[in-house]
C-alpha cells in the first residue's frame, strides 16, 4: 500500500472511531434507562448518567431556578417596570369590562365560589348583626341617661326642632277639628258630656240643641289653637317633657319599648325593606353601570399602582412559600425519561451533533499524525 493510501486511510479509521466515540459517549448520557445485567454481573455505565443522576440534577435544577433566577430582587425589578404595570392595567381592564357585559346575576356569581343559599344566609346574617348591636347597645347604656348618650351638638339641634313640633301638632289639630270627622267627634263627645250630667244635661241640651252648641264651641276652639299663646303653652309642655326624656335612662327605653318581640319584628322588617332576592338577581352591570367609566379609568389604574409595592414588598414571604425549588425538582422528577432526553435534544442538538463532528476530526487529526509517524519510523 502506498503511503498516502496508507495515511488516507489511517484518516479515514480515526474519523469514524472518533466520531462514533462521541455519539455513543453522547447516547450514554440518557441510554440505557435502566441497570443491564448479564447473570449477576452488572454491566458497567448502565443506567445512562442521566437516569442514574436523575433526582440529583432535579434537585440541582430546582436550587439554580430558585438561586439564581426566579430570585426575589428579579420579581420585585419586574414590579417596578413601567410596562409591566401598563400591561398589568389592561389586564385588569380587561377582565373588569368581561364582569361588567357578563349576563350572570350576583347570586349566580357566589354559587361559582360555591357560596349557596345566600338570601336566607344573608337575611339570617343581618338579624343576628342587628340583634346582637341593640342588645350590645343596651348593655353598654343601661345605666346611662339619653343625655349622656347624645352629644350637645345632637341635644342643640334636637332642641332647635322642638317649635316645629309644636307647630305640627297645632296645624293638624285645626285641620282634624275643621273636618267632618272632627266635627263629629267633637258632637259625640258632647252627647257624652251631657249624657253624664243627668236631668241637667238634658235640659241644657234642650235648651240649646246639639248642633247650635258644636256651631259655637268649635269656632272658640280654632281661636284657641290660632293664639299664639297656645303654642307657647305647648310648647314649653313639650321642652319640659324634652328635659325629662333627657334624664330617661336607655335601661327603661330598652324595657319598655324594645323587647325581645319587638327587636325580632323590626329587623325582620328592615331586612325585608332591603329585598335580598331582588338584589341578588341583579348582575354587576346594574349595579355597576353608572361606574363603569370611573372604576376602568381611575380606580384600577390606582388599585395596581397601589397593589405593586405591596405585593413586591412581599415577594421574599411569597417566594418562600412557594418553594419554587420544590416546585421544580417535583416537575422534573415527573417527567418521563424519553420526554426529558427529547428536550436536552431539541435544546442542544446542534452542540450535540458539533460534539459528534468534532470527535470525528480529532479522530481524523489523530489518524493523519499516525500515518505520517508510520511513514516516518521504518
Amino acid at each position: 500500500m502506498s503511503g498516502s493510501l496508507l495515511v488516507l486511510f489511517m484518516v479515514i479509521i480515526g474519523a469514524v472511531i472518533g466520531g462514533i466515540t462521541n455519539a455513543i459517549a453522547i447516547l450514554m448520557l440518557f441510554r440505557p434507562y435502566r441497570s443491564l445485567y448479564i447473570g449477576k454481573w452488572h454491566i458497567p455505565f448502565t443506567p445512562g448518567l442521566i437516569p442514574k443522576r436523575r433526582k440529583e440534577i432535579a434537585f440541582q435544577l430546582g436550587k439554580m431556578v430558585s438561586d439564581h433566577l426566579v430570585t426575589p430582587q428579579s420579581i420585585q425589578k419586574k414590579f417596578q417596570d413601567p410596562q409591566f404595570l401598563q400591561d398589568m392595567t389592561s389586564l385588569v381592564q380587561q377582565e373588569a369590562k368581561r364582569l361588567f357585559t357578563s349576563e350572570k346575576t350576583i347570586k349566580e356569581w357566589m354559587e361559582l365560589a360555591g357560596v349557596q343559599d345566600l338570601e336566607k344566609r344573608l337575611e339570617r346574617y343581618l338579624k343576628k348583626k342587628m340583634e346582637k348591636t341593640i342588645v350590645e347597645m343596651g348593655n353598654s347604656y343601661s345605666s346611662q341617661t339619653i343625655k349622656d348618650v347624645l352629644s350637645p351638638e345632637t341635644i342643640r339641634k334636637l332642641e332647635e326642632k322642638l317649635p316645629d313640633v309644636s307647630a305640627y301638632i297645632l296645624q293638624h289639630a285645626m285641620n282634624y277639628f275643621s273636618s267632618s270627622d272632627g266635627k263629629q267627634r267633637v258632637k259625640k263627645m258632647l252627647d257624652d258630656f251631657l249624657a253624664e250630667r243627668g236631668m241637667m244635661g238634658s235640659m241644657l241640651q234642650m235648651l240649646l240643641g246639639n248642633s247650635s252648641i258644636v256651631d259655637k264651641i268649635l269656632p272658640e276652639m280654632m281661636k284657641f289653637l290660632r293664639n299664639p299663646g297656645t303654642n307657647e303653652i305647648l310648647l314649653s309642655i313639650i321642652r319640659a317633657e324634652f328635659e325629662k326624656m333627657l334624664e330617661w335612662k336607655w335601661e327603661r327605653i330598652l324595657s319598655e319599648w324594645l323587647d325581645k318581640n319587638t327587636v325580632e319584628k323590626g329587623t325582620e322588617f328592615i331586612v325585608h325593606q332591603f329585598n335580598t332576592e331582588t338584589f341578588f338577581q341583579k348582575t354587576l352591570s346594574d349595579l355597576l353601570n353608572s361606574y363603569e367609566e370611573e372604576i376602568l379609568k381611575q380606580y384600577i389604574p390606582r388599585l395596581v399602582e397601589k397593589a405593586a409595592p405591596f405585593f413586591s414588598n412581599r415577594i421574599q414571604t411569597i417566594i418562600e412559600k412557594l418553594r419554587i425549588a420544590d416546585i421544580v425538582r417535583e416537575e422534573v422528577e415527573s417527567f418521563s425519561l424519553e420526554r426529558i432526553e427529547k428536550m436536552v435534544i431539541e435544546i442542544a442538538n446542534k452542540e450535540l451533533k458539533a460534539i459528534t463532528y468534532l470527535g470525528a476530526l480529532l479522530g481524523g487529526v489523530i489518524g493523519l499524525l499516525q500515518g505520517f509517524v508510520t511513514l516516518l519510523v521504518p
